[in-house]
């Protein structure tokens, strides 16, 4: 073996490893330019397929690709907005519009929303939603990535929805009118009946007076007139009390905060002459303010009292007391009696117009109040209801709106 051999073989190795090595790292390198081809295959058909509406733009607004999607809402085969201007497929305003987004878009690299107006083949217009971004900077010029969405069918619903608001409206105001011009009518015509049925219930008052005094030998009535008076005194209270009842549907309600306690002051002093000659021990306390009608609120509450101190009338001490119970949004206002109670089968008739829990004999009244009370706690939010046992006594309550924003 020469020298010149034995120098040169190790060289000769090197040289063949090295080139396995090259081969090595070229076969790595084609692998993962496959996978990046690969990747952005997969990229470009998750592009091109996607539900929405997508551009990807220059900063003139010229289309670099389009998505299936994106020509669908253009009404244009999307192969064919490649290389185009997006603007004149917009209205004029919208074309400004483009232009202000775009500049924006690539001066500050903010996402930017907008809505645009367009132009469709057929002559009709379309209202898109487009949202732009710009490229990831990855790429020597810079691009923009444009997202529309249809928004054409959720502006015609949104006007169908404030047309229809409209026409109920509408609707409503002839209710209301309507409505009113009954009521007025039935106003009238109750006011036309009650002054007739008094002025004829007064004349005949007087005849009866006059027979009376000629049918007197002994200076004692006859029995039947007695109770012919006695009709015509309780007809009369019965007109006074449909009067009532017909003032407190036409009273006008403005709801505002009143203090209870202020309510029941006034209503006690009204109550002095029904309290008179009685034993009535009446407690009551601290009651919150609300959000009701003032004048209602009384009236409630003295019908409220007025009832317990007829159902009491056999008791030889009456003992009242007022209760007030918090829930969610209201307050519970009762009223709590020892009288003769009712059977809770017959909670709901106290309420009814001429309702009545006991006969006129064990108990006075129209059968007009309690209706008067459930009207009004309706017309305020609430409502009214009662609840007994027979020869136990009653609660009747009526709910009350709270103040908005005033904590308990």
């Amino acid at each position: 073996m020469s020298h010149t051999d034995h120098v040169s073989r190790p060289d000769v190795l090197t040289s063949v490893a090295s080139a396995a090595q090259l081969q090595a790292e070229l076969q790595s390198l084609q692998g993962q330019l496959r996978a990046a081809e690969a990747t952005a295959q997969q990229a470009r058909r998750l592009f091109i397929h996607a539900p929405q509406g997508a551009f990807l733009l220059t900063s003139e607004g010229r289309v670099l690709e389009a998505n299936l999607q994106a020509g669908v809402v253009l009404g244009r085969p999307a192969h064919l907005l490649t290389g185009r201007r997006l603007g004149p497929l917009l209205s004029p305003a919208s074309q400004h519009t483009l232009t202000t987004l775009l500049k924006r878009v690539f001066d500050t690299a903010e996402r930017v929303e907008e809505e645009l107006l367009v132009l469709l083949p057929d002559g009709g217009t379309q209202s898109v939603l487009v949202a732009a971004s710009l490229s990831d900077g990855s790429e020597e010029t810079p691009w923009c990535h444009l997202v529309v969405t249809n928004v054409t069918p959720l502006k015609e619903g949104h006007l169908f929805l404030l047309n229809e608001t409209e026409r109920l409206e509408r609707q409503i105001q002839e209710h209301e009118v309507r409505n009113r011009r009954l009521d007025e009518e039935v106003h009238g015509v109750v006011s036309a009946t009650h002054t007739q049925l008094h002025l004829h219930l007064s004349r005949l008052q007087g005849y009866l007076k006059l027979h009376q005094k000629e049918m007197r030998p002994n200076g004692r009535p006859a029995p039947h007139l007695e109770t012919v008076q006695e009709v015509l005194g309780t007809t009369f209270g019965l007109l006074e009390a449909l009067d009532q009842y017909v003032q407190a549907r036409q009273l006008r309600l403005r709801l505002s905060p009143v203090d209870l306690n202020r309510v029941l002051a006034e209503v006690r002093k009204d109550l002095r002459g029904a309290l008179s000659g009685r034993e009535v021990q009446l407690s009551a306390p601290h009651l919150p303010t609300v959000l009701g009608d003032s004048k209602a609120l009384q009236i409630i509450l003295q019908e409220y009292l007025l009832n317990a101190l007829k159902f009491t009338r056999t008791r030889d001490v009456t003992r009242l007391q007022l209760r007030i119970e918090e829930v969610d949004g209201a307050y519970l206002l009762g009223v709590t009696d020892n009288g003769l109670g009712f059977n809770m089968r017959q909670k709901d008739k106290a309420f009814d117009l001429f309702g009545r829990l006991h006969p006129t004999a064990a108990c006075e009244g129209t059968g007009l109040g309690l209706a008067v009370v459930r009207r009004l706690a309706e017309r305020m939010g609430g409502r009214a209801w009662g609840e007994g046992k027979v020869n136990q006594g009653a609660t009747f309550w009526v709910s009350c709106l709270k103040v908005p924003g005033v904590l308990a």
